[in-house]
């Protein structure tokens, strides 16, 4: 009976070991069999990519064991490494340098094989407007032209040119590109409203817009004629002010200063009356329109020459 327990022992350890041995065998046998992972395809975005531009990788890749993938990645700007990973900020570049990323995927127990992708051009980069003005900064109807002047540079080094599309009453798109806007024909009024876009061109890509706004303003009454001395009778003096309203507002006049005996029409604009003194008189007037804007001007009324046929 002894025997027999004692057989049995050895039975069951041997078994054991055998167990044992099994599993280790698995264990080897699927560690000898783990295949390294695979990249499919990897191409870089965007496809021309600009100085400034973040560039990364689209990555389509597998493992037959399942395993979770890394990725090393090494980025090469004209043969020259530059970076690393799966994204990279393209801060050192210029139109047509040639860009494309080396990737090995590992699956932390195999490295696959290393695939290069496509190698890629990086295109022109846009100007940029920093600052932009227009000129006058106040504009009446009878401004002739308005002025937009633009600050900015080329990131590649491209030199600019301007260009500017002009837009009133926020309808009407001015056939006109350039950056001095003749407003003559355009029949302007009080409260006319323009816009400016400018932009900068470097030969191959405009900028983004720099908007500029600007309305036309009330314009106070002006002179019609350059006259400053008006012969008269003192006993008939009639005398219609040469001031007019560019926006066509109605002008109310009044005398700031004048000699004895000479009214003003308010609404008409007109001296009239008589005067004893036969000697130069100044005249002082002021014509306001309805907005409240105003014109000062000083006239002098001087008695004619006494004709030859009268001595």
């Amino acid at each position: 009976m002894k025997n027999l327990i004692g057989l049995l022992s050895v039975f069951i350890v041997l078994l054991l070991s055998c167990g044992g041995n099994e599993e280790s065998r698995k264990s080897q046998t699927k560690e000898k069999i783990n295949t390294p992972p695979f990249i499919e395809s990897v191409e870089i975005l965007p496809e021309h990519p600009k100085l400034g531009s973040r560039v990364l990788l689209r990555i389509k890749a597998g493992d037959k064991e399942g395993d979770k993938i890394n990725f090393s990645v090494q980025w090469f700007l004209n043969d020259t490494k530059i970076g690393e990973g799966i994204e990279f900020y393209l801060d050192r570049a210029k139109r047509g340098d040639k860009i494309y990323a080396e990737v090995t995927p590992d699956d932390g127990k195999r490295r696959g094989e290393t695939v290069r992708t496509k190698t890629i051009e990086v295109g022109n980069t846009p100007p940029k407007i920093t600052n932009a003005t227009i000129t006058p900064d106040t504009v009446l109807v009878s401004t002739p032209n308005l002025t937009v002047n633009g600050e900015g540079y080329d990131p590649d080094g491209d030199s600019i040119s301007w260009l500017c599309y002009w837009v009133l009453d926020y309808s009407e798109r001015l056939p006109d590109s350039s950056t001095t806007l003749n407003l003559k024909n355009l029949k302007l009024k009080k409260g006319s409203h323009i816009i400016a876009e400018l932009y900068a061109f470097d030969g191959d890509t405009v900028s983004t817009p720099y908007l500029l706004q600007i309305d036309v303003v009330n314009a106070h009454p002006i002179l019609a004629r350059n006259i400053d001395s008006i012969p008269y009778k003192p006993d008939s003096i009639y005398f219609p002010l040469p001031i007019i309203d560019p926006d066509g507002d109605p002008i109310t006049f009044e005398l700031l200063s004048a000699p004895e005996g000479l009214k003003i029409d308010k609404d008409r604009g007109v001296i009239y009356g008589s005067v004893e003194d036969t000697s130069s008189l100044e005249v002082m007037v002021r014509a306001t329109d309805s907005d409240g804007a105003f014109l000062e001007a000083r006239f002098t009324l001087t008695s004619p020459a006494p004709s030859k046929s009268s001595e």
